[in-house]
């Protein structure tokens, strides 16, 4: 039981502010997902990367254009011959489908650059906006 906590505690306090961070630093450290496998894992890493930056679907969706965007300039990947995912079904599935998207971007991009993931994606998150304050100022 002390192993476990002691674990949950340093995953807790690893995660960087911004939903956008969150997700870059996340998946790197993720790895590829097979979303027909089963395993809820990325569900699971999106609804925390959502709700501890109190993000909402909408939003997230704008943002993973937009980090999608950006790790196509950093990493040197054709922007015209970059498929993009259908999107427009649910919000839900929308947001689902681009993070593994970013995710896959994210490691072909890395290699396309000749760079670990994890890399790409820290170069990605210093050209994000800063997070935005809570209008009640939290």
């Amino acid at each position: 039981m002390i192993q476990q906590f002691a674990t949950l505690r340093a995953m807790v306090t690893d995660i960087p502010s911004g939903f956008g961070p969150a997700l870059l630093q996340g998946l790197t450290e993720l790895g590829p997902v097979d979303l027909a496998s089963g395993d809820l894992t990325l569900e699971l890493g999106i609804s925390v990367w959502l709700r501890r930056n109190e993000t909402s679907l909408e939003d997230a969706r704008h943002l993973l254009l937009d980090i999608r965007r950006r790790v196509l300039e950093a990493s040197g990947l054709d922007v015209a011959t970059e498929p993009l995912p259908f999107i427009g079904r649910s919000l839900k599935l929308d947001v689902v489908n681009l993070v593994a998207y970013v995710g896959d971007l994210l490691r072909r991009g890395a290699a396309a650059a000749g760079c670990a993931p994890h890399l790409l994606a820290a170069r990605v998150i210093a050209q994000l906006p800063p997070p935005e304050d809570s209008a009640i100022g939290f």
